[in-house]
């Protein structure tokens, strides 16, 4: 009888370790990344023009998706061999509006870099990093000698405005790890800058301050 209930006993602890028992992923939650089908971001497309990359997300916090767009022409890769005037780029903001459709609402062609520009091995944009009220526009290219540069804008909610937040420029050589150098200003150095008004190639940013 004894053995019986020291079993009993044995196993009603088992069980309850086992229920109080947590498995790390029930705390270990990821929140999924927001998605649009491109068949919604084409509509956006002028004729002769193609996808770049585009990244969704809420920059108004409403709750709806937008988008960052960026798009170039079909025809830039051949502009570049004809050596003709490379082709711009652009970055297309895109607002979901009440009623549940994308809107776009601005538009650069000053912030992408071509298809070669600084890049003789080809485009230099790697990414469009889509993060709350934030996106950035990031580039790299070169081969051992290579440089960098991110362009962040910011949502200003309360305004609902796009501003200039930082531009971070680098060069460094990869095999030497003491050429690094950068540069990155803010507003405290430029100032406010407005998404509409701002040019990556214009050398005094300054002057696209907007008072």
């Amino acid at each position: 009888m004894r053995k019986i209930t020291i079993l009993l006993l044995l196993i009603a602890t088992i069980s309850f370790a086992q229920k109080k028992k947590k498995n790390w992923a029930d705390d270990f939650v990821v929140s999924e990344k927001p998605t649009i089908p491109v068949e919604e971001i084409k509509g956006f497309l002028k004729a002769g023009q193609y996808i770049i990359t585009y990244e969704a997300g809420d920059f108004n916090g409403d709750k709806l998706i937008d988008a960052i767009l960026v798009v170039g022409d079909l025809d830039e890769v051949s502009s570049y061999r004809s050596d003709t005037v490379k082709s711009k780029r652009s970055v297309i903001i895109l607002r979901r509006n009440d009623f549940g459709v994308l809107e776009k609402t601005l538009e650069n062609e000053d912030i992408v870099y071509c298809y070669t520009c600084n890049s003789p091995q080809g485009s230099p944009l790697t990414s469009v990093v889509f993060s709350g009220n934030t996106f950035a526009v990031e580039h790299e290219a070169g081969k051992v000698n290579r440089w960098t540069r991110i362009i962040t804008f910011e949502y200003d909610r309360e305004k609902q405005l796009w501003l200039l937040l930082k531009d971070a420029s680098s060069t460094y050589n990869i095999m030497n790890s003491k050429g690094f150098t950068s540069n990155v200003k803010t507003q405290d150095d430029f100032g406010f800058i407005y998404f509409e008004n701002y040019d990556a190639f214009s050398e005094d940013l300054t002057k696209q301050t907007k008072h």
